[in-house]
């Protein structure tokens, strides 16, 4: 039985939601036998999906604009499309046993055979757009994966895109993200699986932790003053080998910064950092035992103004993007570049009245 929902599309937009598993979880119900129900236009009063239907959204985006409920089990399929939380919210809560999966229209795992054309397509990665997070209040998820997304959406590929006019109030935990689209030519700043940016600056308000990235490019791009959780993990639990391209903690920052205290502390993987980031006197970064930061140009680097606002752990290290022996292969080039002195500018103190630039042995391949 196919059941077509149809909603008035008051209003042009929407995205898509989820996080993602290569290998199936054992403890997993993977639903199958599902009845169809084709999503279009706007969500414009509370709504609930139920477990048992498969949601399919097939190249026209959703818009949520009012309270979107997504039960446990539920699956929701997509092609060329995305959806668009703007003004509303979502409230996905699955379970370890019944997750809430936000995948490819191709994908037979789930629900069986949607689109009707037997073997003859597989899920591929970019083959839905993204979940976008516009201005979003108290929006859940949890046990939730997203798949094959990071199709281009204006020069931008990402699986879940935060936006808004401040930071966004948000949970995600213990979701998966893996299969995105990753285009190696697009800006720094575009192409990531989560693009969380100038948005994502607050834990206690945008809250992530348990999450898991694999099979990505970039797996993920936040405020250089968020403190990522270390329950976040950038391999596959099913299968550790399997990471991201480009697996990396992506760095970024604007504006603000003040009176604010970070911990860049998470050892799986290297922070990388694109810019000269001056830390303003009252703020403190702290970067921890085993922890790497890793520069992208030979412009980036960090600046001290107040001599304790940039702790660096005496295990930690500073160093090129292009170091491979320190965090692995960030770039993804594999062996077709190698660091060399000038890759970034250095760490500069610059609050005595002789700035100079620091030296020691956890301090590679800078300028200065």
């Amino acid at each position: 039985m196919k059941t077509i929902l149809k909603i008035l599309a008051l209003c042009p937009c929407l995205w898509i939601v989820g996080c993602e598993k290569e290998e199936v979880n054992p403890e997993e119900e993977l639903p199958q036998n599902c009845n169809v129900i084709e999503v279009s236009g706007t969500i414009n009063q509370p709504t609930v999906w139920e477990a048992g239907n498969v949601y399919v959204i097939n190249g026209a985006n959703v818009s949520v604009r009012s309270v979107l409920t997504i039960k446990p089990g539920v699956i929701v399929k997509l092609k060329d499309a995305s959806i668009d939380v703007v003004g509303g919210k979502i409230i996905a809560i699955g379970t370890a046993e019944k997750r809430i999966v936000f995948t490819s229209l191709a994908d037979d795992r789930y629900c069986g055979d949607n689109n009707s054309d037997g073997n003859a397509t597989t899920p591929a990665k970019g083959d839905w757009q993204q979940l976008y997070l516009n201005g979003t209040t108290e929006t859940i998820f949890q046990y939730v994966d997203i798949l094959y997304a990071g199709q281009n959406r204006g020069g931008f590929y990402n699986a879940v895109k935060i936006s808004g006019p401040s930071s966004v109030s948000f949970t995600f935990d213990n979701c998966r993200v893996a299969h995105t689209m990753f285009n190696n030519n697009a800006s720094y700043d575009s192409s990531c699986a989560f693009y969380g940016t100038s948005y994502m600056n607050d834990p206690t308000v945008s809250k992530f932790t348990n999450n898991v990235f694999y099979d990505n490019g970039k797996p993920i791009q936040l405020n250089a003053y968020y403190t990522l959780d270390p329950s976040n993990k950038f391999h596959n639990p099913e299968n550790p080998t399997q990471v991201n391209t480009h697996n990396g903690i992506y760095l970024h920052y604007s504006s603000g910064g003040f009176d604010v205290t970070v911990n860049w502390n998470n050892t799986e993987v290297p922070y990388v950092l694109d810019e000269y980031l001056q830390v303003h006197s009252s703020s403190t970064i702290n970067i921890g035992s085993g922890a790497i930061v890793k520069f992208k140009r030979s412009s980036a680097g960090l600046q001290r103004q107040a001599p304790q606002n940039i702790n660096l752990h005496p295990t930690a290290i500073l160093t090129s993007y292009k170091d491979d022996a320190h965090g692995g292969d960030t770039n993804g080039d594999g062996s077709n570049s190698s660091p060399i002195k000038g890759d970034w500018l250095g760490l500069r103190n610059a609050y005595s009245n002789t700035p100079y630039w620091e030296q020691g042995s956890t301090i590679l391949y800078a300028t200065n």
